[in-house]
Parts: structure tokens; sequence; C-alpha cells
């Protein structure tokens, strides 16, 4: 690629991330948790990740592709920077994913469900043990690569495993070695899934 358009398309990248933070910011400020200061990690920075994890005492990990975010979080470094982390680190979509200690890489894109060398479960963040599946309410009824994502995908790969899905809007807290699920959410083991939360109510994981 033309490294003038490759300097075009990663300057729109980072305009299109600091509007996304900024958007972010200022949506925990009208929550009531305002932030001093912020940076985005970005790859062209990171000799600088052990710096900014010393510095800071908010962790936002976003959405994406989870094993492009994967690949990124470990070329960082972040999961033997975050051990004795003592600020918060927040998972959104693929961020919540990334956080497993061994994390399940749902097939999302074409071709993923089908291709060999696909890895469906990588090594992740180490910050819970729990698998889980965001965005229910939306891709509970796609199709990828010909087959349904959930029951002739995702059902296979539980066999053996465990599996927290969530629609959006439910959440799990962790907490001093306890994870706590708040809102709607299911468990899916061994190809069989059982709703475990309602609405409005919380439960112990």
């Amino acid at each position: 690629r033309n490294p003038e358009v490759r300097k075009m398309v990663q300057e729109q990248e980072y305009l299109k991330q600091m509007a996304e933070a900024k958007a972010l910011c200022e949506a925990f400020s009208e929550a009531g948790i305002p932030f001093r200061e912020m940076q985005i990690l970005e790859r062209n920075m990171v000799l600088q990740a052990r710096a900014l994890v010393d510095w800071c005492d908010f962790i936002l990990l976003a959405g994406g592709h989870v094993p492009t975010q994967n690949a990124f979080l470990r070329e960082t470094g972040l999961p033997e920077l975050l051990q004795g982390f003592e600020g918060t680190v927040m998972g959104i979509s693929a961020g919540t994913m990334n956080s497993a200690a061994l994390v399940y890489a749902q097939p999302e894109l074409p071709g993923e469900s089908v291709d060999p060398a696909y890895q469906r479960f990588i090594p992740g963040l180490g910050l819970t043990f729990l698998n889980i599946l965001p965005h229910y309410q939306q891709v509970k009824d796609d199709i990828l690569d010909g087959k349904r994502l959930y029951e002739d995908i995702t059902y296979a790969d539980s066999f053996g495993n465990r599996f927290l899905v969530l629609p959006d809007g439910s959440y799990v807290r962790v907490e001093q070695g306890e994870s706590r699920l708040y809102g709607e959410g299911w468990l899916l083991e061994d190809g069989i899934m059982r709703r475990i939360c309602e609405n409005d109510h919380s439960i112990l994981l």
C-alpha cells in the first residue's frame, strides 16, 4: 500500500478512535465519573504500555475483532502488565471476551467457522475464568458460513466448556475474587443453554 495512503488511513482511524473515546468520556462524566486525563494505547505506543498502565487507574478494553485485539494485547505485554494492577479494568464486547484466562473467540467473520487454521481458544488477559459472549440479542439469529451461529457452531464448541451468554445491558462485576452477574443471562454448557438470571436481578457466579 502507498505510504501516503497508509498514513491517511492511520490518521482517519486515530480520529475515529478519539471521537469514540471523547463520547465515552462524556458518558462517564454524565454518570458522575469524570476523567481527568485520557490516553489511547495505539500500536506505535507499544513501548510505552508499561508507563501508561502505571500512570492510569482505569483501563477500558474496547470492542473489535476478538483475535485481532487479542494479538495486539499480547504484543503490548498487557497480560503481564496487569498483574498486580490496583485500578479498575472494564471490558466492552471483544474487550470483555479477551479478559478471560482462556478466550473463546466465537467465529465472527465469513470463513472463520470453516477455516481449520482459525483458533477458537486463545490465551487471554487472565482477569476472569468466565467466557462471556456479548450482544446475544443482536447475533442469536445470525448465519455464518451457511450455519446458524449459535445452534450449529457455538453449541458444538460448548461441549467441555462453559459460556456465559449476555444481551446488551447485562454485565458481570468481578471484585475480590467474586463474580456477580447483573441482569439477564444464560449459561451454555455441553450443548444446552439455560437462563440463569432475569432482568433486575443478580446472582453470584
